[in-house]
């Protein structure tokens, strides 16, 4: 493997032997775990890793200016059949984990960091590797895969359970988003850019879904800084549709219709979800509302 002088045999046995969380940097009891190989290698492992993890974190690797931020660069990933798990192994970066931003140049390093994404651009929507949605905001059920700007706009309508209200994206640019890029993501080191981790969830998809994904899990420290990116008025109200539908997805289950086909005039496969009367619209301070909602929950 190149850049890793570690054979899948002997990661595996380093991994199933090592005591956690006493010899991890990083990981949950049972979720995904992060183990230090050497001094320029490390490995992620679990049930749940996939190889569209690894291709989503090469290409933000790719893409991404590692002047402003840093990524592990993958060496390889591979998966035990005996057991499924995925080992994702990648360069070791230096670095903690902080719960809060101390200062002003932190502030500006974790906002520069969203205008680079911003700067990053697709003509489809879409995780970076090509691979299916995982991200919280598209719910829990199959993880949808889109091919344009107008299905992931039906994906979302779908669930406003009001055929009279749509979501309109077709005008907004398809930017690098990250999806999940809250502070345990993100690690800091002296004289060096923030390094971004798990790039599990991230693709390209109009700028008020980082936002969205802050509003899901609100986080006292980078939830400000991406709160703060301003939009316009019609991208707060695609924002409060884009909430409305995913609230209406953890309530309702979803049958697996093909409004794709539906969106180009083709028909429905299977029945569509029972319609609900209209809900009525968004109060003019529905972010403050659900904001204060959320941390009285």
């Amino acid at each position: 493997m190149e850049g890793c002088p570690f054979s899948q045999a002997e990661i595996i046995k380093r991994c199933s032997t090592a005591a956690f969380p006493e010899e991890h940097i990083g990981g949950a009891p049972y979720g995904n775990r992060v183990l230090q190989l050497s001094a320029t290698v490390a490995v992620k492992y679990g049930v749940g890793l996939t190889q569209d993890e690894a291709a989503n974190q090469q290409r933000a690797y790719d893409l991404l200016d590692r002047k402003i931020v840093r990524v592990p660069k993958v060496y390889t990933f591979f998966q035990d059949d005996s057991d499924r798990r995925g080992y994702l192994v990648m360069e070791f970066m230096e670095g903690i984990v902080k719960e809060s931003l101390s200062d002003d140049s932190e502030i500006h390093q974790l906002s520069a960091i969203l205008d680079h994404f911003a700067s990053i651009k697709s003509s489809n929507p879409g995780s970076l590797g090509g691979g299916p949605l995982t991200a919280l905001l598209f719910g829990e059920s199959e993880p949808p895969t889109f091919r344009t700007i107008q299905e992931l706009e039906a994906w979302f309508s779908e669930r406003l359970l009001d055929p009279g209200t749509r979501v309109t994206l077709a005008d907004s640019d398809l930017v690098l988003c990250h999806l999940d890029l809250f502070l345990r993501n993100i690690l800091w080191a002296q004289d060096q850019p923030p390094c971004v981790l798990d790039w599990a969830t991230a693709g390209f998809f109009p700028r008020i879904f980082e936002r969205c994904s802050h509003l899901i899990k609100p986080e006292s420290a980078s939830w400000q800084v991406v709160l703060n990116v301003q939009i316009s008025p019609d991208e707060d109200y695609q924002c409060g549709l884009i909430m409305k539908a995913w609230r209406n997805d953890q309530r309702f289950s979803f049958s697996k219709t093909n409004y794709y086909k539906d969106l180009y005039g083709a028909g429905i496969r299977g029945s569509a979800p029972v319609t609900l009367p209209p809900l009525p619209p968004l109060p003019t301070n529905w972010l403050k509302e659900y904001l204060s909602e959320s941390a009285q929950n």
